[in-house]
């Protein structure tokens, strides 16, 4: 039986050829969206020149090996019909002086000459022109240079890359081959189903098949991980796609993925998977500075990092955090650079939501090229509309221009000069703020003359980089450089979704691109993969996320009931009156129902207050003292030992109560089963704080904007605390609800049916 291996042209050409150094040292994003539009331009001018000018052409061919066949496609920038001459087009672009353009750099050539010898064997032709064009970004000035090429040159070519490709291809021949008759194998890892997981695993493959998009309101206690992993684990085994990415922002849930995974593993599968830890996470050298010049695991990193991917793909299964890092301290190479290259060659991926849905960090590449092969299954999908706002919006603020401009005085005129300029558009914002006297606005429109500063800013900056690096301000030059950076990528994605706000605090002033509904971003990305599984346990109201998340009428939702037993767990309403005029006045009435709530139910509590400013006042003015109980509570700076410390005297001690702030690292995603947990006090409807961007939400949503904005993310941080109280079959546990406005329809209706109210 022939196997099957699909691989990109500019895949196979950048692993083979690529050479050198990591040097990161100005950001590609700008350079990215620039050469886009390079493309479009040296496209739509071809369109004029030729009579026949086809662009972004896709070819495919396969290649047949020993035992495997090889599928090479991709998407060549343009083919040119003049005359009789057929020219494959590459197009680059670059900021190197226009006289400075030369023809030697051979992996420029190389993709395109891989197309060329694809399109021969397709036409059955025996000689083809190769076209590199050259777009300079800033004269807009173009310089092509032509080469004819035979058809034996191309075929030489083409098999000197596949020689060096072909030990590579066998192993991943040989793992999808083992992979997918392991998965055949493969049953389900416990020995039955929970209420409610077969009917959520079916749903999963379901909707991977038909490569649509999945909403899962899954309580606690499905066991959410296996029930999205397995069903998409055997949609690979049946040819349905070729990768899973798992998305979590929690390095709690990421560990629970990459144990599901080894307990499919442990069952007799074979599959390769991998966890990416982020760059500050992972990083080997004594600051993050990704360029040779700084940092030894840089240097001659494409040279080495091959060996080592080789390695890897021999042995290992399982890449986790350790793994990479063992290997990145062996071979002298990035870990970070590592993992992503890694991303290619495994089956399963665990990572952050931006890796997917956030362009200025994700893997455009990967999506691009083989998205219709992927699979998506968003973990906790309830953080993403908060997540995706923060992706798609950027913000600049006068302070740090203000303090660059004084360090750059007598070093550099030309950044000396755009900076002034960039602080005068500021202080023109603050004069506005104070004409119409308040401290923050906004409008619909873009800040366009904003834009032409910054790029030009950009521009000169590209030199004066080189030149000032020994600066002891050089650091934060490189600071505003990529917060323009991200400011100029995001003004690209700036459309009818977005608001541009001002706010000023003092004398200092910040703009800010502000998406205020990520879901046509979202959906942009959606569409190009082959199913996408959002769930979480309080993906309630269903329908305001689908509205936020990429969804539509025709997209599948699921919600399932609880398979715990709703007499174990009691949850109680209190009509106390906790807004914020009233919170003083209240504050005793609270310690009455606290007070009763501890003396019937004995064991671990912990109680959720709506801010640090509301848990203070009250533990400024309640007589309540706690006494006989180990009394907790958190404070407004707590790093990660400081956070276990705090669980692992929930798991350790009993008569444990502690006072957090809803929404915090407490009230979500804390595991503590049995008696570590037994009750949970929520103070308030989780009402998020008034702010310009709520309030910008509200008004942009109309009818909906008061629940989009305030309702539908306070409830949602309540049932993510209460979660926390029932975590396995034999748990039982009680909840107070302390707000009058829980007794009101609106929130009555929000409240889980299965609760026993």
């Amino acid at each position: 039986m022939r196997r099957n291996v699909r691989e990109s042209v500019r895949g196979l050409v950048e692993f083979i050829l690529k050479t050198g150094s990591i040097d990161n040292r100005f950001s590609i994003s700008k350079r990215a969206i620039e050469g886009i539009k390079a493309h479009q331009k040296l496209q739509k001018s071809n369109k004029t020149l030729y009579k026949r000018y086809d662009k972004e052409v896709y070819l495919s061919e396969e290649f047949n090996f020993e035992n495997f066949t090889l599928k090479l496609d991709g998407r060549a920038d343009g083919i040119i019909y003049d005359n009789e001459d057929i020219i494959i087009e590459e197009i680059k672009s670059t900021y190197k002086p226009f006289l400075e353009i030369n023809d030697m750099n051979e992996l420029h050539w190389a993709q395109a000459k891989v197309y060329g010898y694809m399109y021969l064997l397709k036409n059955n032709l025996m000689s083809i022109y190769i076209q590199l064009s050259y777009y300079q970004l800033e004269s807009d000035e173009v310089k092509s240079f032509k080469r004819q090429y035979t058809f034996s040159e191309l075929e030489n070519f083409f098999n000197d890359l596949i020689n060096k490709y072909e030990k590579y291809i066998k192993l991943q021949s040989n793992h999808k081959y083992s992979r997918n008759k392991s998965i055949k194998e493969l049953n389900f890892p416990f020995v039955k189903y929970r209420d409610g997981q077969l009917k959520m695993a079916k749903a999963v493959y379901g909707t991977i098949k038909e490569g649509k998009e999945l909403f899962v309101q899954a309580p606690t206690g499905i066991g959410k991980t296996i029930s999205t992993i397995f069903p998409a684990i055997k949609a690979i085994g049946e040819g349905h796609i070729e990768k899973i990415f798992y998305l979590t922002a929690k390095t709690v849930n990421k560990k629970v993925a990459e144990d599901t995974f080894n307990i499919l593993r442990n069952k007799g599968l074979n599959f390769r998977s991998i966890t990416i830890t982020a760059k500050q996470k992972i990083c080997l050298n004594d600051k993050i500075s990704c360029n040779p010049d700084e940092c030894k695991y840089a240097i001659d990193y494409y040279d080495k990092s091959r060996n080592a991917i080789y390695e890897l793909l021999k042995e290992e299964r399982n890449i986790n955090r350790d793994l990479i890092l063992e290997i990145s301290n062996k071979y002298g190479i990035c870990p970070f650079e590592l993992s992503l290259e890694l991303i290619n060659w495994c089956d399963g991926i665990i990572c952050d939501y931006n890796y997917i849905f956030d362009k200025r960090v994700g893997l455009k590449g990967v999506i691009d090229d083989i998205g219709n092969e992927i699979s998506v299954l968003v973990d906790e999908g309830h953080n993403l509309v908060d997540r995706a706002r923060s992706m798609y919006s950027a913000s600049l603020n006068k302070e740090k221009f203000l303090k660059l401009r004084r360090n750059l005085k007598n070093k550099s005129k030309k950044l000396y000069k755009t900076i002034n300029k960039v602080n005068s558009y500021f202080i023109d914002l603050r004069k506005e703020c104070e004409s119409i006297e308040k401290n923050s606005y906004y409008q619909t429109e873009a800040p366009k003359d904003l834009y032409k500063i910054l790029r030009k800013f950009m521009n000169q900056s590209e030199d004066e980089l080189i030149k000032l690096k020994d600066e002891p301000y050089y650091d934060e030059l490189l600071e505003v450089y990529f917060d323009i950076n991200s400011f100029l990528s995001i003004s690209e994605e700036y459309d009818k979704n977005y608001v541009t706000y001002i706010e000023k605090n003092g004398q200092n002033i910040s703009i800010n691109l502000f998406c205020v509904n990520p879901s046509e971003k979202i959906k942009s990305v959606i569409k190009k993969l082959n199913g996408t599984i959002i769930f979480s346990a309080t993906l309630s109201p269903i329908e305001y996320y689908i509205d936020l998340l990429g969804g539509s009428d025709e997209s599948y939702r699921l919600r399932l009931k609880s398979p715990f037993d709703s007499k174990k767990f009691n949850v109680k309403r209190c009509s106390i009156n906790t807004r914020f005029k009233f919170r003083e006045s209240t504050i005793q009435h609270i310690e009455k129902e606290i007070s009763y709530f501890l003396s019937n139910n004995k064991g671990n509590s912990m109680i959720f207050f709506p801010s640090y400013e509301y848990l203070e006042l009250f533990m400024r003015n309640s007589k309540y003292d706690f006494n006989g109980y180990n009394l907790l509570i958190q404070k407004r700076e707590m790093d990660e030992i400081d956070k276990e410390n705090f669980i692992s005297e929930f798991r350790n001690k009993q008569n444990v109560v502690g006072l957090f702030v809803l929404g915090g690292v407490f009230s979500e995603g804390i595991d503590l089963p049995g008696d570590m947990l037994i009750g949970v006090i929520i103070v308030g409807v989780g009402y998020p704080k008034i702010s310009m961007e709520r309030e910008i939400i509200k008004e942009y949503f109309n009818e909906k904007g008061y629940d989009y904005s305030y309702i539908y993310p306070g409830i949602n941080k309540v049932f993510q605390a209460v979660g926390r109280v029932i975590r396995t079959e034999d748990d039982e546990g009680s909840a107070l609800l302390i707000d009058d406005r829980y007794f009101n329809k609106k929130y009555d209706r929000l409240l889980p049916s299965d609760w026993n109210l």
